[in-house]
């Protein structure tokens, strides 16, 4: 297995997930700037998540037309333009509009890289190759908090962007030498999306995402707020406290997967969200900082469960011709809802309650929405994945 381009894919995975883990630790700083509620300042996640499902949506059937290497260095491109241009945004409809940018920028990216890394690959490998990219995520979640904390003693937060933009220039040119095209599949005849919209397991594979998705990166993305505004913690201890709580996640792709295969699926997706629940209530209830360090770590851990476990479950409900559309729609649905709406709705309840009681009604809601579970197939029961998928 040629490891050079999987160093090369892990790097682009990892620059482009910190293109979005970066806002978190610095939301407080923009909200200074710009003199936004918790609300505004959460509702630049509706924009990013917004352009990133619509690119989520499209970038499968354009990529295959374009070309995939274009599409993913068009969409690094995008990146660093959308990061230069935060150099001079001093507004909030400028802010907006720039996050929709970025999010359809780095929604290329997903579809149009799988294809050259199962194309680069054996499918004997495939699943070392995609669970050693995937772990750029999880790495991305830890590094990038402790990143900034120690970015910000040099330079303002614009930099620490521009930084990333020049990088988002810089690597592709790299991936471009060592990635191939996939051959054969812009002449495959595309499927709909109509008839996939009629299944019940693809609205409560989305309805069960959103939740997953707002109890994690929703979560997630206002915390440095919940911190520092909130309990009074200062700005870099905030974003070490939301690095070292991530620590977890890095292991958590692989384990999932072995108690999936021994479990079954519905029931590590229902304990997945069960526990992710009761942790982020946990959360919400925590008074002192030993207490909130424990909850942290326990409820960042829980949240990443649902992810690996979830993408496999699709798998098998899905045939292969429907695989990518139904993974696109249900990612959406999370994006926007999860990720982007729920970032807004808890800095708005933090604007007239607090950011506690927004998270604690988000853990309740989580721990229910595990019930959903039940609604799925009989096909998720333990075993390996059937042949062909």
């Amino acid at each position: 297995m040629r490891l050079l381009p999987l160093f090369v894919f892990w790097g682009l995975w990892f620059l482009s997930y910190s293109t979005r883990t970066i806002f978190a630790p610095i939301l407080p700083l923009i909200e200074d700037k710009l003199t936004l509620s918790h609300g505004e300042a959460g509702g630049l996640y509706t924009s990013l998540s917004i352009g990133y499902a619509l690119a989520l949506m499209i970038a499968g059937k354009f990529a295959s037309v374009w070309g995939y290497k274009r599409t993913v260095v068009s969409g690094f491109v995008g990146i660093g333009l959308v990061f230069l241009g935060l150099q001079w945004a001093e507004s909030y409809l400028v802010f907006h509009l720039l996050f929709i940018l970025l999010g359809i920028a780095t929604g290329t990216y997903i579809p149009g890289i799988l294809p050259i890394i199962t194309e680069m690959y054996e499918d004997r490998s495939w699943g070392k190759a995609l669970g050693f990219h995937d772990s750029a995520a999880s790495f991305s979640i830890l590094s990038i908090p402790i990143v900034v904390v120690l970015g910000l003693k040099f330079f303002p937060w614009e930099r620490i962007l521009l930084i990333l933009g020049i990088a988002s220039f810089i690597l592709p040119v790299y991936f471009w030498k060592v990635s191939v095209e996939p051959k054969g599949d812009r002449s495959r005849k595309t499927g709909r999306y109509l008839p996939l919209l009629k299944k019940r397991p693809i609205w409560v594979m989305g309805l069960l995402w959103i939740f997953a998705s707002g109890s994690s990166s929703g979560i997630y993305s206002v915390l440095p707020l919940y911190l520092i505004k909130e309990r009074g913690i200062d700005l870099y201890l905030a974003n070490t406290l939301l690095g070292i709580s991530r620590v977890g996640g890095v292991f958590v792709s692989i384990l999932s997967g072995f108690l999936a295969d021994r479990y079954g699926y519905r029931a590590i997706l229902a304990l997945s969200l069960f526990a992710t629940g009761l942790s982020t209530i946990a959360l919400s209830l925590s008074s002192t900082l030993p207490l909130i360090l424990t909850t942290l770590f326990l409820q960042a851990t829980f949240s990443l469960f649902f992810f690996p476990v979830g993408m496999a479950a699709i798998s098998k409900l899905t045939p292969f011709s429907d695989r990518a559309m139904a993974m696109g729609i249900i990612l959406s649905i999370g994006m926007i809802f999860g990720t982007g709406v729920n970032p807004f709705l808890l800095g708005v309840v933090a604007d007239h309650l607090s950011f506690r009681t927004g998270m604690l009604c988000l853990g309740v809601l989580t721990a229910f929405s595990s019930l959903g579970v039940s609604l799925l197939e009989e096909q998720l029961r333990p075993g390996p994945m059937p042949p062909g998928t």
